[in-house]
Parts: structure tokens; C-alpha cells; sequence
């Protein structure tokens, strides 16, 4: 297993800290190898151009810091009655799926998506990532969404190499059924999970380890100083989950998404410590 970590805890989307907010991709690969880190995910919505001058700049600035870029992310949703509305995501992901390969990354995250019938977050959180479908919809056309979209995604996927992983995070994939429905649907080797180990709050393990049979490369989250948007910390227990890992045979990364009031190099240099002594444990 390698340590890395998405650009995310570097640059925590909406918390209000100025420094972060300052910071670009490009001033995230000098640190990442200062702090130790063998590679880097990068969040799709924090780059500042698509043009090819940015994205071989970045790619250069990872061959220069003796990075991989292992994964894209990207924030996707097919769950939306309207279909020129899901063409359209569906257009953006092949689009990342490109870049991606551009970039070298071999895995392209993407979300099951939400109702967005919930438009408060601690709302959600409160009610573990569930949601009422819209009206006059089910449950199970939004999982029939997804799967038709991701296998319309999976033919630009396997022309430039790239595994599509789908990570349990809220809405319909707040449970690992959800993730195994969508999963099960698409049935391509192409398309894989990515395990978030910080988004499961009931039976966290067992949903986990249900995953773990598919899963090309982890979330580990991370709380140190305590979570920033929740109510609540989980504080994963990495040995028990890299344990199981092991069992599974996985060997990927794990991308450390630190998520703490704790100053971000203060977060990052924890978690991959606290990841270390994991996998020595386990």
C-alpha cells in the first residue's frame, strides 16, 4: 500500500481559512513531497483551466517532485429526471476521464449522486446521508440512472485506460447496498470502488469490508482538532480497517482526506503517521 493524499486536505472546499484558500494545485506538489507523500489526487473542481498548457504544467510539476497523480476526482450527478441534464454530467465525466489520462491517473472518481430533497448538510448528516427520492420518482430509477450513465461513461473509460471508481459518499450510495446495487448493475472490471472510510456511520466495518472485494483505492479520512462539518467524529480505526484490506488482497493507495480543524500540515503530517503505524499493526 502507498500513502498519498487528495488535494482536498490541502484545500478544504469551504472552510473558512484564508491560507488555504490561497493555495493553488500548483503550490500543492512541492509540499506534498516535502511532507513525505507518494502521490497526489487531484479534485476536478479546484483546477484552474482545462487547456493542455495547465494540465502538462501540473503533470510536469509532478514528475519534478517525484509524484504519482493517481486519481482525479470528479463531482458528478446522474440522479436528475432530466435527461439532457445527465447527458450533460455524462459529457463531463468523459471529458475528466481524458484529462486523466493526459495527467497519467489511472482512476477517476465518480458519486452515485443525490436527490438534493435535503439542501441543508447537518441535515443530512443527521440523517446519515438519506433522503427522500423526488416526488413523483423512486429509489430505483435513480439507481437505473446511474447504472445506464456509467456504462455509457465506461466506453470513453476503457478507450484511455482509466478505471472508473465509484465511492460510497451520500444520497444513494450512503449504504453500502446502494454502492453494491450500482456496482452490480454496471458488472464491468472497469469499474471499481473507492472505499471512504469516514462515511459510513452505522455498522461502519461491516459495510467497509462488503466493499473491500472491489475496491481500487481508499479515502482515508482524517479529524485531527476535530471535525469541520459534522457533529460528530469518527475517528476510524485504520489498523482494524487495513487488516482487512490485507485479507482483500488490496495494494492501492490510500488517499488521505484530512477533514480536522488542525492546520493542514499539522493534519496531513498526523495522518500519514497514524496511517504508518497502521499498516505496520495490521
Amino acid at each position: 500500500m502507498r500513502i498519498g493524499s487528495s488535494s482536498y486536505s490541502f484545500k478544504r472546499l469551504d472552510f473558512d481559512n484564508p491560507d488555504e484558500k490561497l493555495l493553488k494545485l500548483t503550490d500543492i506538489f512541492p509540499l506534498a513531497y516535502q511532507y513525505g507523500l507518494a502521490g497526489l489526487e487531484l479534485l476536478a473542481i479546484q483546477f484552474e483551466s482545462t487547456d493542455d498548457e495547465y494540465i502538462y504544467k501540473l503533470k510536469r510539476l509532478a514528475i519534478e517532485n517525484s509524484l504519482d497523480i493517481y486519481a482525479i476526482s470528479v463531482h458528478n450527478n446522474f440522479v436528475v429526471p432530466d435527461e439532457n441534464k445527465r447527458a450533460e454530467e455524462i459529457e463531463k465525466v468523459k471529458n475528466w476521464i481524458k484529462i486523466a489520462a493526459k495527467l497519467g491517473a489511472t482512476v477517476v472518481r465518480v458519486f452515485g449522486g443525490r436527490w438534493g430533497t435535503i439542501t441543508d448538510f447537518k441535515e443530512l448528516m443527521a440523517r446519515e446521508g438519506k433522503e427522500p427520492p423526488l416526488e413523483g420518482y423512486t429509489y430505483e430509477q435513480g439507481i437505473d440512472w446511474n447504472v445506464r450513465a456509467f456504462k455509457e461513461c465506461l466506453k470513453t473509460a476503457k478507450e484511455y485506460g482509466v478505471i472508473l471508481a465509484i465511492e460510497n459518499h451520500w444520497g444513494l450510495t450512503y449504504s453500502a447496498e446502494g454502492v453494491l446495487q450500482i456496482l452490480n448493475g454496471v458488472n464491468d472490471d472497469w469499474f471499481k470502488v473507492i472505499l471512504d472510510c469516514g462515511n459510513f456511520r452505522e455498522n461502519t466495518y461491516e459495510q467497509l469490508e462488503s466493499l473491500m472485494p472491489y475496491t481500487i483505492m481508499v479515502h482515508a479520512k482524517t479529524y485531527f482538532g476535530g471535525g469541520i462539518f459534522y457533529d460528530y467524529n469518527l475517528n476510524p480505526d485504520y489498523v482494524r480497517i487495513i487488516k482487512a484490506l490485507k485479507k482483500h488482497n488490496f495494494k492501492g493507495y490510500l488517499s488521505i482526506e484530512f477533514e480536522g480543524k488542525a492546520p493542514y500540515e499539522e493534519g496531513i503530517l498526523a495522518s500519514i503517521q497514524l496511517l504508518k503505524n497502521a499498516i505496520l499493526m495490521s
